[in-house]
Order: structure tokens, then sequence, then C-alpha cells
């Protein structure tokens, strides 16, 4: 998927949670690798990171309050969960001004950075965003995000799941009109909603958007936590696996309680992965 907004795919879905620690634990149980704690420059954020070979998972929380982060942190003190959901772009500041001109209203683009341990050195990787106003699109934050040093993100030992993930397959909302909601998200995106049972789907070069509607919701989240979330809101993200033995195996023991859906993805429930439930399909 490459639209007109030189948009090229989902980047990364990004949760909020209120100990990084324990989130990492948390899915370190689930059977994914992370990546050592990486600290945002000046920001007072840090992460962890489950990297695929083209896109990610990345679980944020706040170290330090600061200005910049308090929509994190008034987030968080509402509920842990999917926060944001990154798209691709090779040149951020064309993005931005085609954005605009499809009135959309994003921020100026900023530079930020990291710190990467490399063992015998340490370098930044660095990488420029530009997000849509909150009020763009329905229940989540969408952004842009350019990776300048690609190198110091994918690093081979950061690859290769336990658990056989090999990318992100979709993210599910909640909202109360799926066809309203997604020709915001089609427009950004630069491609056409497909109605799916109870809902619409916005595809992807890799992953797809499900927007569900609140009967839909209730069906094919039924018992779950996030059902009293309050709408909109992100409520799931699937995953593609290569083996579904291995996910049975690694949450068996491990202890962790999942059920198969009636589209034959093992379902963790959210309660076990800081607000948001997880399919491996």
């Amino acid at each position: 998927m490459s639209s007109s907004t030189g948009i090229k795919g989902i980047d990364h879905a990004a949760i909020l949670v209120a100990d990084l620690a324990e989130a990492e634990a948390a899915y370190r149980r689930l059977g994914f690798r992370t990546t050592p704690i990486g600290r945002h420059n000046n920001v007072g954020t840090a992460n962890h990171l489950i990297m695929f070979d083209e896109d990610f998972f990345e679980m944020l929380g706040i170290e330090t309050p600061t200005d910049f982060n308090k929509q994190w942190a008034d987030a968080i003190a509402e509920r842990e969960g999917l926060w944001g959901l990154a798209f691709t772009s090779d040149d951020v500041r064309a993005t931005h001004r085609h954005l605009k001109a499809g009135g959309f209203s994003p921020t100026d683009p900023a530079e930020f950075s990291r710190p990467v341990d490399l063992g015998d050195k340490v370098s930044q990787a660095k990488f420029t965003l530009t997000y849509l106003e909150p009020t763009a699109v329905e229940g989540i934050r969408l952004f842009v995000c350019q990776h300048h040093t690609p190198e110091l993100v994918w690093r081979p030992e950061y690859l290769g799941q336990p658990n056989t993930a090999t990318s992100l397959a979709h993210v599910t909302l909640a909202v109360d009109d799926p066809a309203a909601a997604a020709a915001a998200y089609g427009r950004f995106a630069g491609t056409t909603p497909v109605p799916r049972p109870g809902g619409i789907d916005i595809p992807g070069k890799r992953a797809s958007i499900r927007l569900l509607s609140p009967e839909q919701t209730a069906i094919e989240f039924a018992g779950d936590p996030v059902l009293r979330y309050r709408r909109p809101v992100p409520i799931g993200v699937g995953f593609n696996v290569s083996d579904r033995g291995a996910v049975r195996a690694i949450l068996n023991r491990a202890g962790v309680p999942f059920h198969e859906t009636a589209s034959d993805a093992i379902r963790v429930g959210s309660a076990e992965a800081c607000g948001v439930a997880l399919d491996f399909a």
C-alpha cells in the first residue's frame, strides 16, 4: 500500500502501560522476544519493542512526567491498552504537506531519537514523526513515522519470535458507526474500506484496521474486560504466526488462559496483555 500521501503501510502499533517492567514480563510469558529498554531523549518516555521483519509492536511507558508526555499519562490514568498506530513514510515532511492538502491538520514534523547500546558503542536511533489531530479518526491516534536509522531498530538479534509471530495482522477498534468512521481512515491510508460482518475493514499492505459495531464487538469479545471501555476505542491486535502449535505450547507452559475464536485465531484476553486482546492466527 502506498497512498497519494506517501504512506506505505503500518509501521507499528503502540500500547501504553503503567509499569514497563511488568508489561515486558507479561509479553515474554506470551512467547515474545523484547528489545532492551529504550529511553527517548528529552521526553521522559521509555519502551520495549517486539520486532518483526517489516513492522513491530511497542510497549510505551512514562519514566519522568513532562509536559510532552502528559497526554499519555492522562490516557494511562484512564486505562492501559492500545493508544497509537504508526504508519511509515520515506519522507514525512512531504507526507505532512499532502495530509494538510487533504484536509487533515497534522502536527509539525518533529525529530526524535533514543540511544541504542551496540556493546562497543552507543548510537542514536533517529526518526521523524507527525501526528494527526486527536479528532481526525475515531478511537486511536494515528501518526506517520520516518526511520532514518532502520539498521538500529531492526537488528538481527531482535528478530525471530519464540511464539513464531512474524508480523502484525490487524488492529481492531470498537466504534458506534463503522461505516461513518471508515471514511476518515480510508482517506488517510489511501485505501478503499471493505465491509465485513458487523463492521468495516481498512485493508493495508501487511496489516489491516478492523472497525466493529457495538453488537459485533459484544459477540467477538464476550467476557473480555475490553467491553467496559468507553467507545470508540482500540481493543485488539492480531499477529500472523507460522506455527499455532508453538503458540499453544508456550501459553500452556506459562499457564496463560486462551481460547479459539470463531475465525480460528488463538486469543489471549486483555487481562493477560496490558489492556489489549491478542489474536494469533
